[in-house]
């Protein structure tokens, strides 16, 4: 039982790795094509990237929090 709860965690957390620069990719690429300027920086997307990875470790503990408030 233990088991499945770590393979569950490990999981939604590659997701997050993932998608947080997947994210971040799909936004730049979109932003180009929409207002024609290109992000050239390695440094701002990396930033940006560990941004949005954390922002969305305190979205899913407030969520948490409020599932264990509610309860």
């Amino acid at each position: 039982m233990m088991w499945q709860k770590f393979k569950n965690f490990i999981s939604n957390e590659i997701a997050y790795l993932i998608g947080a620069p997947t994210l971040i990719m799909l936004g730049i690429v979109l932003y180009g094509i929409f207002f024609d300027y290109w992000y050239t920086d390695v440094y701002n997307i990396v930033l940006a990237s560990i941004l949005l990875y954390i922002l969305s470790i305190i979205i899913r503990f407030l969520g948490w929090m409020s599932g264990k408030i509610n309860r």
